[in-house]
Formats: C-alpha cells, structure tokens, sequence
C-alpha cells in the first residue's frame, strides 16, 4: 500500500518514534531521550520529503503496522540536471530543518549532518550502472514486531527485484538486524565503522539467483 505525499507527516511521526526507541546510530547522534523523537519527527519528515519523487512510501494497512521508504534506482538518471536537481532538493531538505537547530543547537545540528553523511549510502556506488531497489527505511511498530509484517515489506520488494533481475540493497547499524535480512539472503558486502563510537553500518545486497550461495 502506497502512502501519498499529503500522509508523510504521519509517516514521519511513526518512523520518529520507532527509531528513537531502539536505534543506535539515532541514539547516538541524539543522546538526549527527552527530544529525541520532536527532532527525528522533523528529520524524517523532511528527509522523506526530499525522497520522494524517487521512492514508494509503503505501508501495510491504514494502521502503520509497518513503513518503508524505498529508493528505486531508476527514478534518477544520473544525468548533470538530474543530479543538480537532487542537489537542490537536498540544500532545501538542510535548510528546511533548520527548526532543529532551536531544540539541539547549531552544534549538535551540525554534529548531526557529519554523522549522518559519514553513515549514508555512498557505499552504493559500488554497483556502478546496475539498476537497483534500494530498501532506504524499515520500521515495524513496536505492538506489530513479531508478527510477519517484515515479510510483507521485503517479499514483494524481492519479487520485483527477481522479476527485473536487479539487486536488493540496505543498510543497517543494528547488529541484531543481521539474521532477519540474511534468512532474506541478504549478504554483507561492506562494514563502515563510525569514528569515535562502537556503531558499524552493515552494507547489505539480495543478488537474484543467489539465493542458495
């Protein structure tokens, strides 16, 4: 089920307090549980903004059990005005969430940003021209976990990706995500350690035809 631009503040607020609760990366870039969630709800909000023209935002039912942003690799054609044009929507994105700044700071604003950019999803150069679907978000609320709604999420982003013969890709800085993907056949292709804390983003690839490696 597709989610329209109007519902992305809902979307976003859901995700907020999915990620505040129990991700590292998150918690780490916002120590303070006190306004954790206000900053991610303003954060998503914008980044999935920014997103959209080139992702579906899925969601499993009118209630949210589940959410996904996902890229697809297609939407953008790497030409200079398309990347001009995903430059500006980023620029406007940052300044967009400037409002942060009140609650955080400028510091930890910009502390932030460096973060952030130290664990995106650069790493996906590495597949070159290929042609992707890119798994940028998952969340299961908390009442739902345990329950399936991961695989209705994944298995039909793996049946697109089987159908077209393109690659699966994720990344994850929550070590205890790891057998959930892999039982996906979801392989580890890069580690990227975050300087100066424990985290480590997880680069991971679903190859068609590989399932069985």
């Amino acid at each position: 089920m597709k989610i329209g631009r109007a519902d992305i503040p809902q979307a976003a607020s859901v995700m907020a307090q999915a990620f505040a609760e129990d991700d590292p990366l998150y918690r780490h870039i916002l120590p303070d549980e006190t306004t954790r969630s206000q900053v991610l709800n303003i954060f998503f909000h914008r980044y999935i903004d920014m997103l959209y023209p080139y992702c579906d935002l899925l969601t499993t039912s009118d209630k949210y059990e589940a959410l996904a942003l996902v890229f697809h690799s297609e939407r953008e054609p790497g030409t200079v005005r398309s990347k001009l044009k995903f430059m500006n929507r980023v620029v406007l994105a940052v300044l967009k969430s400037i409002p942060i700044c009140r609650i955080i700071g400028v510091r930890g604003f910009i502390r932030g940003l460096s973060i952030l950019n130290s664990m995106s999803s650069s790493w996906l150069s590495i597949l070159g021209d290929q042609q992707y679907i890119h798994l940028d978000m998952l969340v299961v609320q908390e009442p739902y976990r345990g329950q399936g709604y991961v695989s209705k999420i994944i298995k039909p982003l793996l049946d697109e990706c089987q159908m077209k013969n393109i690659a699966c890709t994720l990344e994850t800085q929550t070590e205890s995500n790891l057998p959930i993907y892999e039982h996906y056949q979801y392989h580890i292709v890069k580690i990227i350690p975050l300087p100066n804390s424990t985290i480590e983003q997880y680069c991971m690839v679903y190859t068609p035809g590989n399932e069985d490696e």
